[in-house]
C-alpha cells in the first residue's frame, strides 16, 4: 500500500527519542541501526542483537552535520565501522521521507543526519522495520507500507559471507599471549581487516616486538607487548 506523508509520519513516530543501540555494517556498504531495547536472533549460524526496530540503508548514503560530510557509502570499511560506532547512544529526532524518487533523512540527536542518496537505476534503497514488525520501503518511487520481510531474508551471496567468516574464525582461532595487558582492539599496532556483516573480528598484528607480528590476531587477542592506542 502506497503511502501518504501524514500517514508515514504517524507509523514512524513511535522511533522518535528511541535510541541507537546497535549501529553495524552488513554487507558491502549496507548500514542497519537497531533501534531500542535488544533482543537475540540468528542470523544464518550466529546469535545477533536485533532491536524493537531497526533502519537500513543498502548503498548509496552519506551522514553529515551542517559543515560536512562526516562518512559515506563509498568510504572504507573500517571508515564506516567507526562512524556508526559513533551513533551508539544516540537519540532519532526526526525520520523525513523527501523528494521524488523518496529519500529517507535520520535526524540523530548529536547533530548529524544520515541521508540515503541512491545513485543506481531503481528505487532508493532504504528501509525501516517499526516495532509492530511492519516494514516501510520504496517501490516504483512510492512508499508502501508491508508485513512480511521476505525481501530482507539472507541471500545466497550474504550467508556465504557469514559462512566463510565462521570457518574463517574457527580456522584461525583466538591467539592469546600471556600476561595479556590489553586487547588487540585496543592497541595501536593492530590493523583492522575489512569483513562483511562486522562478522570478520581479526587483524593483523604490526608490533615487531610481539610474537604476533604479522600473524592474524582476534579482536579479543592480547600479548605482555599491548601499546595502548592513542585516542
Amino acid at each position: 500500500m502506497n503511502m501518504e506523508v501524514q500517514q508515514i509520519k504517524q507509523l514512524v513516530q513511535p522511533l522518535i527519542g528511541m535510541p541507537v543501540s546497535r549501529p553495524w555494517r552488513g554487507y558491502g556498504s549496507a548500514i542497519f541501526l537497531e533501534i531500542g531495547d535488544l533482543s537475540c536472533e540468528t542470523i544464518g549460524k550466529r546469535e545477533s542483537s536485533r532491536g524493537a526496530a531497526c533502519i537500513a540503508v543498502e548503498w548509496g548514503w552519506r551522514i553529515e552535520n551542517d559543515h560536512a560530510v562526516l562518512v559515506g557509502s563509498s568510504c572504507s570499511a573500517p571508515a564506516i565501522e567507526s562512524h556508526l560506532a559513533s551513533l551508539k547512544g544516540v537519540s532519532i529526532e526526526a525520520i523525513v521521507v523527501e523528494g521524488m524518487p523518496p529519500e529517507l533523512v535520520i535526524h540523530f540527536s548529536n547533530g548529524s543526519r544520515l541521508r540515503s542518496m541512491v545513485m543506481v537505476p531503481g528505487d532508493p534503497q532504504w528501509t525501516i522495520r517499526l516495532p509492530d514488525d511492519k516494514w516501510l520501503d520504496c517501490e516504483g518511487g512510492k512508499v508502501r507500507i508491508r508485513e512480511d520481510s521476505t525481501s530482507h531474508e539472507l541471500s545466497d551471496e550474504e550467508r556465504k559471507v557469514i559462512d566463510t567468516a565462521d570457518a574463517t574464525a574457527k580456522r584461525w582461532g583466538k591467539p592469546i599471549a600471556d600476561p595479556m595487558t590489553g586487547e588487540c582492539r585496543h592497541c595501536e599496532c593492530f590493523v583492522r581487516l575489512d569483513g562483511d556483516f562486522d562478522l570478520l573480528d581479526y587483524g593483523v598484528c604490526t608490533n615487531p616486538s610481539s610474537r604476533f607480528d604479522g600473524r592474524a590476531t582476534n579482536v579479543s587477542s592480547g600479548c605482555p607487548a599491548f601499546a595502548a592506542r592513542v585516542q
